[in-house]
């Protein structure tokens, strides 16, 4: 099973503010590849807001001469297509790829596609955290992370799956997500069923100490 981890980071609340992408792709448990761009929103998409430059650290200036969303999905949609999605808060970002890509002219995807949500799969695998925050989990798990830079976020959230999976002994997403009581979320051009966690499927477990990957 191939995973498709991503990140969006965007320049207001708009949702089609997005001004950076990341993506890290995971194949039998091994990170594959990486791209990452800095991306130009439409005009129509507003002025960056001071509260999301505060955050992400990128300005205006810095995407003039960035590709668009569509330039820069073009190279990722045939890596996307066949993949499950994973990020963590996941119907952010899925909700800025869904928004971005009918706006770009590019629908996608054909017909649908399947998403984890790393918040959902963390506070399930380890219950006792003080919170599930990308920081938090990422911390725990030994991931470096440098926070809301695109690249690493969806690195760790693809590393956070990973991590996952080996703790709870499942071959898969789709066992995992049996094994947590977890629904996978899909997408596709008539909508989106979120991914969600059933309430007292498995017994609370207690979490180990801290280690590294």
């Amino acid at each position: 099973m191939r995973y498709f981890a991503l990140d969006f980071e965007t320049g207001n609340a708009s949702l089609l503010s997005a001004c950076a992408l990341g993506v890290s792709i995971f194949e039998d448990g091994r990170l594959v590849g990486e791209r990452v761009s800095l991306l130009k929103p439409p005009a129509c998409a507003g002025k960056f807001h001071w509260g999301n430059v505060r955050v992400n650290h990128i300005k205006e200036n810095m995407v003039q001469d960035a590709p668009s969303f569509a330039s820069f999905w073009r190279e990722l949609a045939p890596l996307a297509e066949g993949s499950v999605l994973v990020a963590h808060n996941a119907s952010f970002d899925v909700g800025f790829l869904r928004r971005a890509a009918r706006a770009s002219g590019r629908p996608w995807p054909k017909p649908e596609c399947r998403y984890v949500c790393t918040v959902k799969v963390s506070q399930r695998v380890w219950p006792d955290l003080a919170n599930h925050k990308l920081d938090t989990v990422s911390d725990y798990l030994g991931i470096t992370l440098d926070h809301h830079e695109a690249g690493s976020d969806a690195r760790a959230a693809g590393l956070i799956l990973q991590a996952a999976l080996r703790e709870t002994g499942a071959a898969d997403a789709d066992v995992l997500a049996d094994t947590i009581g977890m629904r996978m979320g899909r997408i596709s051009s008539m909508g989106k069923t979120p991914c969600s966690i059933a309430k007292n499927t498995i017994e609370k477990r207690r979490t180990p100490a801290k280690r590294n990957l």
